[in-house]
């Protein structure tokens, strides 16, 4: 979780999570400087590179505040994916980013239309 302007505490994190506190502003900084800020901070308090010993990282930020025309992201063959929001919790979202990281990408759907799929 990224709290911003507080200092992190795990005292109301579930077990596997942690909270940071980036040095980038949530409102005015666009969502691939914060999710590399956030990167950083877990890497820093962790003491190693992600993804470290695991195989999928979630990220996920309380607010969207720059270019919010999305519920959650991630990348192809990638180890993360950045939520924001109650997305996290919607296993539809979760299993979409999953599937960018196990590989797959955008299938077009029927009509050939991205997020159709």
């Amino acid at each position: 979780n990224v709290v911003p302007g507080s200092i992190p505490t795990n005292k109301d994190a579930a077990p596997g999570v942690i909270e940071v506190r980036i040095p980038v502003s949530l409102t005015n900084t666009e969502r691939y400087a914060v999710h590399g800020a956030v990167t950083t901070a877990v890497q820093e308090k962790l003491g190693y590179n992600l993804p470290g010993p695991y195989q999928h990282v979630m990220y996920v930020v309380k607010k969207c505040y720059v270019g919010c025309g999305y519920a959650a992201y991630a990348y192809v063959n990638s180890w993360m994916s950045v939520y924001q929001g109650v997305y996290y919790k919607m296993v539809g979202v979760q299993v979409h980013e999953l599937g960018h990281n196990f590989g797959m990408a955008h299938s077009g759907g029927l009509n050939l239309e991205t997020y159709t799929d």
